[in-house]
């Protein structure tokens, strides 16, 4: 069945269906979109670029050149992180 369509076929075999067919059918469907959902959430999410952020907190009073990219690099770990992935590449669960 495709995304979101229901042909009269499937409709009248639907239609027929007892019970424990219909669950046994819906128990089906919620299965693929599960793992449709799961897969999509698993795709790794980008990290934005984070160019001008290091000119910006130069701006700062206080903040030298060291400190400012100090702060970049874990800005950036921070965010990729939470995108899902640990620095090894492995995915965090419960996110």
């Amino acid at each position: 069945m495709k995304q979101g369509t229901l042909n009269r076929k499937q409709y009248d075999k639907i239609r027929k269906m007892d019970h424990g067919q219909m669950q046994d059918y819906f128990g089906g469907v919620y299965a693929l979109g599960y793992e449709a959902g799961v897969k999509a959430a698993s795709e790794k999410r980008e990290v934005p670029e984070l160019v001008g952020l290091e000119d910006e907190l130069l701006s700062i009073r206080g903040i030298g050149s060291a400190k400012a990219r100090l702060i970049c690099e874990k800005v950036r770990e921070f965010l990729e992180r939470k995108a899902g992935h640990d620095e090894t590449g492995v995915e965090i669960s419960g996110e």
